[in-house]
């Protein structure tokens, strides 16, 4: 298993590891003859051999390759583990130390619910005494050990023999588990595993081996695999807990089983559980009942999830672990063997860690254990299978809905584009009929038909209107039906040709899109809801020479963005998964200063206007956790502030692998020419961009990351401003000089200082 170094940005620290190679030298192998001496007479016998370097330092290991590749147990009962180490290159690593291991190792006990399903238990364990928090009770918590006898074979072979004897456990750890009702006793027809953590390099690896001690069989026996590291490392990039060295689920779910407590709040630390009530975390029932979900980590510390807020829906359950039924049509997720298991099985401990408010002891009737779960909890069942209680169901109906721009007419400046859409039944092939259909005519649908323009950035100037917004028409009033299950709107203004204020005329190329809601019965009760159709998009040539568009650059993968989120739907239901129908309007000339004005909770911030640029907004969101001073942006007609400070976002990934969101050359520098500096002062006029204040371009993406006052400094002594104009830009007077040591293959190239991965 190779686990490989990345930047992880876990304490807003930005590192960059390398690995070391080396070798010797010489022109012969040694032994070889090196046959008779030159002309002229003996030469100096050569020195003797001297050791060679080590080829493969482990303290420089920026990856590691570990396997385990045999336990069997001694006479005493002790586990006996062989395993292998290289680095990234296959180099043996020969210098391992017992000081950078800890081992683990547990059983895959029965469970009642059925024998597919189990629960792991550590058969090492400590008793921790509350000290802080609510806990009132001394509790069994697993834990690991590297006590043991270690032997290192100089060949990057090692084998570690366990303290641990696993049929003579210590009488005080068999004492608590009786109090708990755990059982600790050595059951060797079960399935063992034993994991392994290296610490004290840059590299990290967690490998784990599964066997039966009974049989030594490795194939063909049960074990548990609920959750694929890989699916978690789509949002955490990576999975790096503890100090960074514990990062397999394998390797997690030997410690956080059924049988470990935190003593200090007396909540489970049960992989099931914690895992889902953290997720879920603000949420929570009992949260927002005025309650908290908190954890006490090392050294007591406090690890509050109360204010954790989950980027996508919490029933997305398949998005976490997922098997051939529950994860059918999801290409990018890893499927597990018991990946099905949270739909097929449930239980008061997996249910109520979502469901903290339920109370099982009085729930239908009331449930001692989970014997009667399937009796409601299963298809047929009164409650319906679980899988079938947590659908999402505006989701599943967003499937009936495909909307597309058809084509754009009357393009040039001064005339009013019209614009040919249509919205159909991918389903069934079938259009929809606007003006009939009860789910666009019911109260609160709403489609609209919209333009924007200039394709190289966005930025919309002559749109008659204080604000940079995209143009848009109400389709659903004014659609006009071509007769083959399409429709043409005339877009309400004519694209500026110049000759009206600011004077300013439309070129190069624009972007028509559609988007909005139907109103769907999803749920059968006669209530509709908003079912976004999904953002489409459609361009077309202004005066570009050749009479052909050119679309938006691709900087931003949206697929990336739903690995996290899963959907993007945002504004009322109104606006989902479309990067450039996003950025039509959040472009670099707009920001909320109309509606700052009239701001129901005004910003602390100081500003009277923020930008809101996709490439600035996007990354100081993502940035609360590392930015002096949050984001604060102004929403929908003034009636919401929004902070995104560390209460409101905690993104989960490494912020300096820039091709989580980006595409493999959409965040390098230098900026493409056409991408216009960053408006943080809209003027006097706010239809002119000629008198705003704007921020160079480099720099406004940056400090929208780095926004402290060392980092903008050392931007503004490399040619970056913040505050010029665009005139002083496109005239050659402001400069920025970023590309000088930031560009591609420069000495600080972005690519090598934020580590994409």
């Amino acid at each position: 298993m190779a686990i490989t170094l990345r930047n992880c940005l876990l304490a807003g620290v930005f590192g960059l590891l390398a690995a070391c190679g080396g070798g010797g030298g010489g022109d012969r192998a040694a032994g070889v003859d090196p046959g008779p001496p030159p002309p002229g007479g003996p030469v100096t016998p050569p020195a003797p051999d001297l050791p060679e370097p080590n080829p493969a330092p482990y303290a420089e290991a920026g990856e590691l390759y570990a396997f385990i590749t045999g336990v069997s147990l001694n006479a005493a009962d002790q586990p006996v583990v062989q395993f292998q180490l290289s680095d990234g290159d296959n180099t043996a690593i020969t210098d391992l130390s017992l000081g950078n291991l800890r081992f683990v190792i547990a059983k895959l006990q029965a469970s009642p619910l059925g024998n597919l399903t189990g629960a792991w238990q550590s058969y090492i364990n400590r008793i921790e005494q509350p000290g802080v928090g609510s806990g009132t009770e001394a509790r069994l918590q697993a834990t690991s050990e590297n006590n043991g006898q270690f032997s290192n074979r100089g060949d990057g072979t090692y084998t570690y023999q366990f303290a641990t004897r696993l049929s003579d456990l210590p009488a005080d750890i068999l004492a608590q588990a009786e109090r708990e009702g755990l059982s600790l006793a050595y059951e060797p027809a079960r399935t063992h595993r034993v994991s392994i953590q290296f610490d004290g390099a840059p590299g990290k690896a967690n490998p784990s081996y599964d066997w039966v001690p009974a049989s030594g069989a490795t194939e063909g026996i049960f074990t548990l695999d609920i959750a694929a590291t890989a699916n978690c490392n789509r949002c955490h990039d990576p999975l790096a807990i503890h100090g960074g060295g514990r990062r397999e689920v394998a390797y997690c779910v030997t410690c956080h089983n059924p049988g470990s407590t935190d003593a200090n709040s007396g909540n489970t630390v049960d992989m099931k559980v914690m895992i889902h009530k953290i997720h879920r975390g603000a949420g929570l029932p009992s949260v927002r009942a005025g309650g908290a979900y908190v954890l006490y980590g090392f050294r007591d510390s406090v690890h509050d999830y109360s204010l954790l807020r989950y980027p996508q829906d919490i029933r997305a359950c398949a998005n976490c672990h997922a098997g051939t039924a529950t994860g059918a049509g999801k290409e990018d997720l890893v499927l597990t063997a018991q990946g099905d298991n949270w739909a097929e099985y449930s239980s008061a401990a997996a249910c109520g860690s979502c469901h903290d408010d339920v109370d099982f002891s009085r729930h239908a009737g009331g449930q001692p254990d989970d014997a009667a779960c399937a009796s409601c909890h299963a298809t047929g069942g009164p409650a319906g299978s679980v899988q079938h209680s947590h659908r999402l169901l505006v989701a599943a109906a967003r499937t009936a809905f495909e909307a597309q721009v058809l084509g754009v007419t009357n393009s040039m400046p001064g005339q009013r584009p019209v614009v040919s859409f249509r919205v159909s039944n991918p389903l069934t092939g079938e259009p929809h009929d606007l003006r009939n259909d009860p789910v666009f005519t019911s109260p609160g649908a709403r489609l609209a038909v919209g333009m924007a323009w200039n394709t190289v950035d966005f930025h919309n100037t002559g749109n008659d209107s204080d604000s940079a917004d995209q143009v848009q028409v109400d389709a659903l009033a004014a659609a006009v039906t071509n007769g083959d299950g399409s429709y043409s709107v005339t877009m309400p203004l004519a694209l500026p040709d110049g000759s009206t204020a600011p004077g300013v005329s439309a070129a190069g190329s624009g972007m028509a899109s559609v988007e909005g809601h139907p109103m769907v019965d999803v749920a059968g009760n006669g209530e509709p809801v908003a079912v976004p159709v999904g953002d489409a998009t459609g361009f077309f040539a202004i005066d570009e020479a050749d009479g052909r568009a050119v679309p938006r650059r691709q900087s931003v993968a949206l697929q990336s963005c739903l690995a996290c989120h899963d959907t993007l739907v945002l504004h009322g239901s109104n606006r989902a998964d479309n990067i450039d129908s996003c950025a039509s309007c959040h472009n670099p000339r707009n920001t909320d200063r109309a509606v700052r004005e009239v701001a129901l909770d005004a910003p602390t911030d100081g500003k009277p206007e923020e930008s809101l640029d996709f490439k600035t907004m996007i990354h100081a969101i993502h940035a609360a956790g590392m930015r002096e001073k949050p984001l604060q942006i102004v929403g929908f007609r003034g009636f919401s502030t929004h902070v995104y400070d560390t209460q409101q976002v905690h993104y989960p990934g490494d912020l300096a692998n820039c091709t989580a969101c980006h595409t493999a050359d959409g965040f390098r520098l230098p900026l493409a020419e056409t991408v216009l500096g960053t408006s943080i002062d809209t003027g006097d006029d706010r239809r002119d961009p000629a008198d705003d204040t704007v921020v160079t371009p480099a720099a406004a993406v940056c400090a929208s990351c780095h926004d402290d006052a060392v980092a903008r400094a050392h931007m503004a002594s490399n040619g970056g401003s913040f505050g010029t104009s665009q005139a002083a830009i496109d005239r050659g007077e402001v400069v920025e000089q970023c590309g000088v040591c930031h560009a591609t293959g420069r000495s600080a190239d972005v690519a090598q200082v934020h580590n994409p991965h």
